[in-house]
């Protein structure tokens, strides 16, 4: 028996939240001085901004 796993994907309304909520963790991450947390948290804002380009 063969399984395929499938990625749920986020409404809209959840991608937009998701972006604004980790663009402050990016924020905030480099205000305490933690640029490579802040660079990966900006490389995953990136691809929701891309995902969310493909959708319109």
């Amino acid at each position: 028996m063969e399984h395929t796993a499938q990625k749920s994907r986020m409404s809209d309304n959840e991608l937009r939240k998701a972006i604004g909520t980790l663009q402050q963790r990016a924020d905030d991450a480099r205000k305490r001085g933690a640029d490579d947390d802040a660079a990966r948290i900006e490389h995953t804002i990136a691809d929701y901004r891309d995902e969310m380009s493909q959708r319109l």
